[in-house]
């Protein structure tokens, strides 16, 4: 059974991602000041960690990274990431938090509607590898 434990920047090194997350990328992300965060784990592996990072009073930045292991349950790791942003919003008394989404990425633009997120637009090259992006955002 899945457990919830609070988020420690070590768990960006230990996340087994689908896709190449390279030390430098990892040191960065794992350096960001996070307002409120979570990972889920199961039997020690990590199966995903996110939280908000506050920008200002009322705002934040929500980021979500999943390992092989969510694709695994689907349902549950959805479940488990709606309750904790709903949380992190009412914890830090945020109306709003936005995230950004990568425009080839259909399952988690999908993710996104589905956690009440609306598609605000199209961020050109905003990637670091000057993709682009959409922004979403969940306005309460």
């Amino acid at each position: 059974m899945p457990e919830i434990i609070k988020y420690h920047p070590s768990h960006i090194f230990a996340i087994e991602t689908m896709f190449s997350f390279d030390d430098v990328s990892r040191r960065t992300m794992s350096g960001h000041d996070v307002a409120s965060g979570y990972t889920l784990c199961e039997n020690e592996t990590i199966i995903a960690c996110g939280g908000v990072h506050k920008m200002w009073k009322g705002n934040g930045e929500a980021w979500l990274l999943m390992s092989v292991h969510a694709y695994k349950m689907p349902v549950t790791v959805a479940r488990y990431t709606h309750r904790l942003f709903e949380t992190i919003m009412a914890d830090n008394d945020l109306w709003r938090i936005q995230a950004s989404v990568h425009t080839t990425d259909e399952q988690s633009i999908k993710f996104a509607e589905w956690m009440g997120f609306e598609n605000e637009g199209l961020m050109k090259k905003f990637g670091p590898d000057g993709a682009d992006y959409y922004r979403f955002a969940r306005v309460v």
